[in-house]
């Protein structure tokens, strides 16, 4: 399935296993402001990409550019780039951008529409990201929030010089969502380079339905 922003497929490749979570300070007021900041705008309207940009809209963030911000320019170069891979069949890649500002410190909420076949013929499967960046970050947020909003147990981790990141399983609450990630990078990385950023991105993507298709309130 075609790279995306920050691509699914890379941050499930820099997430490894761990024994243990690591233990962070209790949740500041930042740390619950950015997840809610991204459930408010992500999770009610997660199945429509048109939907998702209204309530963006509806939650007070403006539309932006991506020069708006040099990190977010270099990711989105790459993005684009990802997604013009020739190996890819049918394959689509749309996206919107906006800001706002979060306990007074910019932020950027990316909304995408990507698509791709897994076989010539066939119909493309379609996810809708929803990202929400902070990249002035000097230090990832307790994923206690998140957890509350996945409601599942942390499923991997790694946390080092280079990374700090954290996966969660589909959210129960919320049919053809898959994974959610948060993931911090921090100016040192290795993996600035690749990504085209660092700081702070929390994201996941949902399967789009098909036409008429009736999809349940929960899966629990």
């Amino acid at each position: 399935m075609m790279a995306r922003a920050v691509s699914a497929s890379l941050l499930a490749g820099l997430v490894v296993a761990c024994a243990a979570t690591p233990v962070l300070a209790a949740p500041t007021a930042y740390d619950i402001a950015f997840v809610s900041e991204f459930s408010e705008a992500c999770v009610p309207q997660r199945l429509s990409y048109e939907g998702t940009q209204q309530q963006a809209l509806a939650e007070g963030w403006q539309v932006a550019e991506r020069t708006a911000n040099a990190e977010l320019d270099a990711m989105m170069a790459i993005t684009e780039v990802a997604a013009k891979d020739p190996e890819l069949i049918d394959a689509s890649f749309d996206y919107k951008i906006f800001s706002k500002s979060i306990e007074g410190q910019p932020h950027f909420l990316l909304v995408s529409r990507a698509g791709a076949a897994i076989e010539q013929g066939d119909d493309p499967w379609i996810l809708i990201g929803c990202y929400l960046y902070n990249f002035d970050a000097l230090a990832p947020i307790d994923p206690e929030p998140v957890t509350a909003l996945i409601g599942k147990p942390i499923a991997r981790s790694q946390v080092d010089m280079h990374i700090a990141s954290w996966l969660w399983g589909p959210p129960c609450p919320m049919p053809r969502t898959g994974d959610t990630y948060m993931t911090f990078i921090p100016e040192v990385s290795q993996y600035k380079a690749e990504t085209g950023f660092s700081g702070l991105v929390l994201k996941f993507s949902t399967a789009e339905p098909d036409p008429g298709e009736v999809v349940p309130s929960t899966y629990c």
